[in-house]
Parts: structure tokens; C-alpha cells; sequence
């Protein structure tokens, strides 16, 4: 029922369906032969109203399936972007901690003079 009031009140044949049923009243008051047929058209511009209002509601919900499928494949691009970025950055992080081990394991004999400032750096990052 309020999307026919909406149809009557927004869209051009809704306010002719207005006007023409202000017509069939007067007409049914004044000229009482004249009353049905503009009656009639009251209705059929009314219908038209409605069905105007409902083919604008569809548009508007096909665009926003649209809109909605687009940002759904946005989305799954993003989760698989994301998944592959922390894939690499465990892979990563393996291959450091693998790294860190080996070094932490070599023999004391291994290890040959570091500049201070290297060691310093080296021994902040752990």
C-alpha cells in the first residue's frame, strides 16, 4: 500500500491518476456520465504509477546485485591475496628461525673478529 501511495505521489503518472480521480469526483458531482470513464483512467494511470514504481525498484535492486557480486569477488581476491601474503611471511620466518638455530649451534671456533658496531646490531636484533 505505500509503495502505491509513493507511485501516486512521485512519479508523473501518479499525479495525473491524482488529478484524473479529483476529475472523476467532480464529474460524478457535475456531469455524472463522464464520471466512470474518467474514473478509469484514473485507475489505468494509477496501475501505470505503480508498475513504473516497481520496474524503478528492480532496476535499482539488479544494480545493487550488481554491486554486491562485485564487491564479494573484491573481497575474495583481498582473503586470498592475504592468505598468500602470510603463507610467504611464515615461510619467512621458517626460514630465518632455521637460520637463527644454525648460527646459535656452530662452534665458538667458528666465529672469527666483528666490528663492534656489527656485533651491536647483530645482538639488538634478537
Amino acid at each position: 500500500m505505500l509503495d502505491l501511495a509513493l507511485a501516486l505521489a512521485l512519479t508523473p503518472a501518479g499525479i495525473a491518476a491524482l488529478a484524473a480521480a479529483v476529475g472523476a469526483v467532480l464529474a460524478a458531482v457535475y456531469v455524472p456520465r463522464l464520471a466512470i470513464p474518467v474514473a478509469l483512467v484514473a485507475v489505468i494511470l494509477a496501475g501505470v504509477a505503480y508498475v513504473t514504481r516497481l520496474r524503478d525498484e528492480v532496476a535499482s535492486t539488479r544494480r545493487d546485485l550488481a554491486e554486491a557480486r562485485e564487491l564479494a569477488e573484491v573481497r575474495g581476491r583481498v582473503v586470498e591475496t592475504l592468505q598468500r601474503e602470510h603463507q610467504a611471511s611464515a615461510k619467512r620466518t621458517r626460514a630465518a628461525a632455521t637460520a637463527h638455530e644454525r648460527i646459535r649451534r656452530a662452534p665458538a671456533s667458528d666465529d672469527g673478529p666483528v666490528a663492534p658496531v656489527l656485533r651491536d646490531a647483530l645482538e639488538a636484533g634478537r
